[in-house]
């Protein structure tokens, strides 16, 4: 029976794949190529689980979606495993024209573009839905139509990079600020993290991501903060027995396109370019989701104490969003975004108390697609391609890292 599974599995994709194929030819023959890079591995390894990144998962989502609706008049090729560079190096090839379009995360987008650090507010939403919400609506499109035109960079899918990023340690227990205070926690190299951790009671100490795992065992330092299926894939849960999720940031990452290149479109082209965004962000925060609850259930097989805090005790941790707030407004470009965003999620969390947007991961995925129109066959195979992955990629760990 599970030899019988396999083998339909693998017939499916052949199918798929092959039908990629001669649109991917036919495009080829009249020149019109688009050229996707992204700087990790196409999969995540998380405990025996192989399931796509949620960047590539994006990517051939927006691929499937965009072949399929141009009749094979362009065809989209994806570049991962940083073949064609860092993630700054992609975005100034876009820049350039040597390629159309790539995937950063929210902090290589804030080098182009810093108004995007305004998500980077700690505790900001309660649960992805509002996130997702508020990105979808009348802020998240102002504010990616702002980059654009200031940058050259349009956004065309968003998502998160993992799910939620958290505190770990190796000291105790976390279950309100208080219990933050004299911690010496890793950091980014940036002011946000900085500003947040020391909010807390905590020291905030930079140290480079590769040196991460020598620094917590030598106790350098005593914790860091990544989402869990980061800490899963740099192995930092073995240094790491304690895991208190917060949930302090839900960061971001986006499948951008030049812009240039979309404005030399036809309105019909542009809506198909808009239209397979939006599909690449079902396949991607789909993903997301199930990538998060993966690694929690397997942080706590392998042994971590993973607490979950009360709702009173996350009211203790929003000490850290004044300092951040101000920190943003004096260097924003627009420091209005800070109280503009803050009115989104207001309106967010009012209409999904009255019932008038879907709860939960799944049911919010399809409600986005339904509020901008059917999914098409397109779509369909694209996100059969990321179902039927998760299932025909199991296999034994290869070892993997999520980018920080």
């Amino acid at each position: 029976m599970k030899r019988t599974g396999k083998r339909i599995i693998s017939m499916l994709l052949c199918v798929l794949l092959a039908s990629a194929l001669s649109t991917t030819a036919l495009a080829a023959e009249d020149g019109k190529v688009l050229k996707l890079a992204f700087t990790d591995s196409p999969t995540l390894v998380i405990g025996d689980m192989t399931i796509y990144h949620p960047s590539y998962a994006a990517m051939l989502a927006f691929k499937g979606a965009f072949e399929k609706s141009t009749g094979g008049e362009y065809s989209v090729e994806l570049y991962p495993n940083g073949v064609l560079g860092d993630a700054a190096s992609t975005m100034e090839q876009m820049l350039t024209g040597t390629i159309t379009g790539s995937t950063p995360a929210d902090g290589a987008l804030s080098a182009f573009a810093p108004d995007i650090q305004v998500f980077t507010i700690p505790y900001l939403f309660d649960n992805p839905t509002i996130a997702y919400d508020v990105l979808d609506g009348d802020f998240g499109r102002q504010l990616f139509e702002k980059i654009a035109a200031e940058t050259g960079f349009r956004v065309v899918a968003s998502y998160d990079n993992g799910g939620y990023r958290n505190f770990t340690n190796s000291k105790r227990e976390i279950r309100t600020a208080a219990d933050m205070e004299g911690l010496n926690i890793r950091v980014q190299d940036s002011p946000v993290y900085l500003e947040m951790v020391e909010a807390l009671g905590a020291s905030a100490t930079p140290v480079a991501f590769l040196e991460l795992y020598s620094a917590l065992q030598t106790g350098v330092v005593d914790g860091q903060e990544n989402s869990c299926v980061t800490t899963l894939g740099a192995s930092l849960d073995e240094v790491q027995p304690y895991c208190t999720l917060d949930g302090h940031l839900l960061g971001l990452a986006f499948l951008v396109i030049s812009d240039t290149w979309y404005q030399g479109l036809d309105a019909d082209t542009q809506a198909k370019v808009d239209e397979a965004g939006r599909e690449a962000t079902i396949a991607a925060r789909g993903i997301c989701r199930y990538a998060e609850a993966l690694a929690v259930d397997t942080m706590v097989a392998n042994g971590v104490q993973v607490y979950s805090p009360t709702a009173e005790e996350l009211e203790t941790f929003k000490v850290a969003q004044e300092p951040v707030m101000e920190y943003l407004k004096k260097n924003l470009s627009d420091p209005t975004l800070v109280d503009s965003l803050f009115s989104a999620i207001e309106t967010a969390e009012t209409m999904e108390d009255e019932g008038l947007t879907a709860s939960g991961g799944g049911t919010q995925i399809a409600a986005a697609a339904s509020q901008r129109g059917t999914l098409n066959l397109a779509a369909i195979a694209g996100i059969m391609v990321v179902l039927m992955a998760v299932v025909f990629l199991c296999t034994r760990r290869r070892g993997n890292e999520m980018e920080e």
